[in-house]
């Protein structure tokens, strides 16, 4: 037998640690002779750091993507490798199921798991007056949005110093591989194999025709400045990180977005390939 494992566990809220699955799972884990910390994280955006065990093995997430993607973002400065169960709609990061936990849990335990690295974006604000906003890490994605559902706004985007084009639209989306199934989906843009490493960005809602998702290097650097539409008018948006860490952008500030040094290590237990489970997932949709 291995020696003893430490398996955290995070929910999506308090009330899901009294779950039959994470009672079930938690007595498992312990019959094994092997510990278990549970933490649940509600459903916030403040983004505060999850503080995991410095023996901790593995992380188990389970609610759903959203679960997973949070918990991602507050644990992973820990390279602690992560594993989701989906109690979701359709669960395209999560790789288990309930009825799937027990056996990937005893392969944890006594057996070899395979542990992928997924990219991540980092991204900051640049002021007008040169000021700087603090350097946040996203799994999924990094989305500039306009502050008011009625208004749009008109932003300027380059990369590498180049001018690449203007548009006006309800925002833009920098998408990892990982983060293409989520907010990159709903806005029409491409599903990439998770395990590869680019940049995706991803127009919202744009007033341009010519306006389309675009796949980038890993190592380009884009930057993203609001421009003016009318005089008359105070325009501004807002930059998520993972859907958290909300900073207001005005009219001359600048997003800077680029490959993260960091990266998210993920437990895969899946035996179906990423286009198997996507051509399952997108079935289920229709």
């Amino acid at each position: 037998m291995d020696k003893n494992k430490h398996i955290v566990i995070i929910t999506k809220n308090e009330r899901s640690l009294e779950s039959d699955i994470v009672k079930e799972v938690q007595k498992h884990i312990e019959e094994q002779g092997s510990t278990v910390t549970l933490i649940a994280r509600p459903r916030d955006t403040s983004g505060k750091r999850i503080s995991i065990p410095v023996d901790a093995d593995f992380i188990i997430t389970i609610g759903g993507d959203g679960t997973l993607v949070r918990a991602a973002q507050m644990t992973f400065t820990s390279g602690v490798p992560l594993v989701g169960v989906n109690q979701g709609h359709l669960g395209f990061l999560c790789s288990l199921d309930e009825d799937g936990v027990m056996a990937a849990v005893d392969q944890m335990l006594f057996g070899e798991v395979e542990i992928e690295e997924r990219m991540m974006l980092s991204g900051y604000v640049v002021r007008e007056n040169g000021e700087r906003t603090n350097l946040e890490s996203a799994l999924n994605d990094i989305v500039i949005s306009a502050d008011d559902s009625t208004s749009v706004l008109q932003f300027t985007v380059y990369v590498n110093g180049n001018y690449l084009y203007s548009i006006q639209g309800d925002g833009m989306i920098f998408a990892t591989p990982t983060g293409s199934t989520a907010y990159n989906l709903s806005a029409f843009g491409p599903i990439v194999d998770p395990k590869t490493e680019l940049i995706l960005m991803t127009p919202i809602n744009a007033h341009t025709l010519g306006a389309r998702s675009i796949v980038l290097d890993p190592g380009d650097e884009i930057e993203l400045e609001i421009t003016p539409r009318r005089s008359t008018t105070v325009e501004s948006g807002h930059v998520t990180y993972d859907g958290t860490y909300p900073t207001i952008m005005s009219v001359g500030d600048r997003l800077i977005i680029k490959k993260s040094e960091m990266k998210t290590r993920m437990v895969r237990m899946s035996g179906l390939n990423f286009l198997e489970r996507m051509r399952r997932k997108l079935s289920d949709m229709v």
